[in-house]
Parts: structure tokens; sequence; C-alpha cells
């Protein structure tokens, strides 16, 4: 397997934007022939997978495959057959390794678990040098924003869960390549008391900013009461879906042009956003399925109950008709900006903003992000039933003890950003949505 360097998968981004549509789509097909014969070869589970396939056989003729049974055959699924669980989970028990290759090859990440359950995932250079070429090339939706950014000096700041996700370890991982980066790239963690953040940035004076719109959208809070006072020429947000109102909060908050992308663990930059507001695929890498509930293909304009991914750039973990709970409206139709790779408009991550007594709002995600390292703790939901009263629902295997550890690290992080609050735990397990089927870890008062 030949790795592809960072200065080459540049130049593929740019021949590619150079193509048609049908010349993108025979590339696709052709990586999507060579990833699965790579797969069925060297991975134990793919083989057994893809045992009996026509010879001739297309994407649809490919089995679908979901994250709780890939996970359940981790050892099997990897085609690096000197990786195992227990290696990579020891790798993960040392904070310190955050941003650093395993065995000098993969960079590990782990998913939110917007659906209840964490994923681990495997990147190696070649997978992470594309997925950062087709950052840079294709980042920006309009080319005087990279030019204010080039001109104001690059300084980067985002504000991210910190650990083994792919916003906060890919900022570290760069870091580690490129020290003299330091004083122009850096990473807070959304945990982090907000005038923390605050006179950080106000030291730091990013050029572009990026993170959660629900943290971004408290930041601009800041920002208008006078605490904070940095003008970005840039806001970069992702991880939750970018409402409308928020986008024009930021934008009126910090002055700069604020857009957006869809990313996510397992496929890495999936999409960018032109000026229409329109999330284009990266097709020559990604494909994106719109299906409903049994994986049966939805019509262009309707909305999908999920969707199925195909990364054509991980080899060593391949993810091909890979279940994603995402709900999309799939576009072929020509947009306008220029680009004619297809577009889709998305139902983001909807976790809630929540709000106490004291006037004190705090960030689902840094919430999530506490919650997320409590060991032990195998899924929660974080319910507000008042004001300051919360239940946590839990799956552990020793609920009274997790519950303890839980509540002591909630306790803190409220006491940290002035919140009195009573926690206790719930008598049910995490509760998907009733009407919308989706799971929430963090919901707010009146949002049951």
């Amino acid at each position: 397997m030949k790795e592809i360097g960072l200065g080459k998968a540049l130049a593929m981004t740019c021949r590619a934007g150079r193509m048609t549509p049908g010349e993108r789509k025979e590339l696709a097909q052709k990586r999507l022939k060579e990833l699965a014969a790579y797969a069925g070869q060297n991975s134990p589970y793919y083989g057994r997978l893809y045992k009996g396939l026509p010879e001739d056989w297309k994407l649809t003729d490919l089995p679908t495959v979901n994250k709780v049974d890939l996970m359940a055959h981790f050892d099997m699924w990897l085609t690096d057959r000197t990786v195992t669980e227990e290696a990579v989970n020891s790798f993960m028990e040392d904070r310190e390794n955050i941003g650093r290759l395993m065995d000098g090859k993969y960079l590990i990440f782990t998913t939110s678990g917007s659906t209840g359950s964490p994923l681990v995932v495997l990147y190696d250079k070649t997978c992470m040098n594309i997925s950062s070429a087709l950052s840079v090339l294709r980042a920006y939706a309009r080319k005087e924003d990279l030019s204010a950014f080039i001109k104001k000096g690059k300084r980067t700041a985002s504000i991210f869960a910190e650990g083994f996700y792919l916003g906060s370890g890919s900022v570290k991982y760069q870091l580690r390549r490129m020290p003299w980066k330091k004083g122009m790239m850096m990473n807070l963690d959304v945990r982090t008391p907000t005038a923390e953040i605050v006179e950080k940035l106000n030291r730091f004076s990013p050029v572009m900013l990026g993170g959660y719109p629900s943290g971004l959208e408290l930041l601009a809070d800041e920002q208008a009461a006078g605490r904070l006072h940095i003008s970005p020429a840039i806001v970069m947000t992702g991880g939750e879906l970018l409402r409308d109102e928020v986008r024009e909060k930021l934008a009126d908050a910090f002055g700069g042009y604020v857009q957006t992308n869809y990313s996510c663990t397992e496929g890495g930059t999936m999409c960018h956003e032109c000026v229409n507001r329109h999330l284009h695929i990266n097709d020559e890498w990604i494909m994106i399925e719109a299906v409903d509930e049994d994986n049966r293909p939805v019509p262009d304009g309707t909305q999908s109950a999920k969707i199925l991914l195909t990364n054509l750039a991980n080899k060593v973990q391949p993810f091909i008709r890979y279940e994603v709970s995402d709900r999309i409206v799939m576009h072929h139709e020509e947009c306008g900006c220029g680009c004619d790779a297809p577009w889709l408009e998305i139902e983001g991550r909807n976790d809630d903003i929540l709000m106490f007594e004291e006037g004190i709002r705090l960030q689902p995600l840094a919430v999530y992000a506490i919650l997320r390292e409590v060991p032990g703790l195998k899924r929660f939901q974080l319910v507000q039933k008042e004001r300051n009263v919360l239940e946590l629902r839990m799956l552990a295997q020793d609920p009274k003890e997790v519950f303890g550890k839980a509540e002591e690290v909630l306790q803190s992080y409220f006491r940290d950003n002035g919140v009195h609050a009573v926690i206790y735990a719930g008598e049910i397990l995490p509760q998907v949505h009733p009407e919308s089927g989706k799971f929430k870890h963090i919901v707010a008062l009146g949002r049951e």
C-alpha cells in the first residue's frame, strides 16, 4: 500500500477540481474497486462479507456495515493484521498520545458517539494527507477569506473537546509535526471555563476561529458584552448543525465571514460549503448514499433516514457502505457557485444548550466531553428537569459507583462556571426522542 504524501495529495485534489463530474465519478469507481479488492484480501471481516460477489459488481451489490458489528469484530476488520483492539485501547489510556502516531504509523481517533456509542478509528498518513489536502484547497467558500487569513498572520484558534477526537487530535498532530507553528495554532478545551477561554483568545487574537456552533454562540455573547474583543477574518464551524440565526449572530459579533463544513471521524472532510451555503461532496474520495430505514435509495430532494458512507481514502480500516444516522437531502441539480459536485442539506447534531437560574449557559459538547471521560459509563443522557435540577440516565456496569464519579466531575465543572445544581441518577436508560428517533446526550428543559 503505497503512501500518498501531502504534496501529491494536494496535486491530486487540484486535478480532480478540474475534472468533469463524469471523470470524477469514473475515478471514484476505480478507487472503489481497488479499496474493495484490498479490503477483501487483507481484512478477514470483509473477506467473509464479500465472498461470492459477482465479478462485475457495483456499489449497491456490496453489503452494508454498521458501527456495532464493526466494533464487535475490530481485530478482524483492520487490514493491518499487526494491530489489535487491545493495543489501541492501551495506547489511548495515555492522554499524552493524543496526536501521536501509534507504532509510528497511525493516528487514533474516537467518534463523539452521537448515536450513543463511540467508535475507534485509525488514520494512516495517506488518509491524513488526503483529508488535509481537501481542507486546505476547499475549506474556503470565498477566495478573499483565504487571502485575508494569510495576510493577517494565519493564527488559528479552535475550541473543541480535548481528547482522541478528530478536531483536537488533528491540531495536536500538526503541532507535533511542525512545532514552529505553536504560536500560530491552538486548541482550547470546551470544558475550560468561559472566562479563561476569553482571556486566552484575547491574547492570541485569532485570524481564524473554529468550533462547535453552540460554543461559538456563547462566545458571541462574550464579544457583545465587551469581555471578548477579537476580529477573526473567518469563523469556521463544525460538529453541529449551523442554523441560520446562529450564523448571522456570529457574523454580527465577530465581523468575519461565517461558514461550516460536513466532516466526521469515519469519513474525514466529506463536504465543503460554497457561497450558496450548499455542502458539496468531495466526490472523488467520498461516496454518500441517501437511504431509507431499510437502506433503499431515496430520490433527490427527499429527506433520508440515514446515509451510507464510503471513504475511499482509508485502506487500513475500510468504511464501505457504512451506516451513519445523519439525515440528509441530496441534490444533483446545478448550484450556481461554480462547483459541479453534488450537494446536500443536513439535519445535524441537536444536543441542547443548558441555561440555568444564574443566567449562565453551558454548551452541550463541553458537558458531553466531561461525561465521556467517566470510567465505566457506557452510555449516558443528561436531562434538565428544572432549571438547576438534572437527571443523569446511565448504562453502566456499576451504576452507583459510576454515578458518584459522574456527579463529582459534573459538579466540579458547574462550580467552575458559577452554577449550583442538583444532579440525581435516573431510573430509566437513555432514550431516543419518541417522534424523531434521534438520540441526544444533553437535553434542555422542556426539550425532551
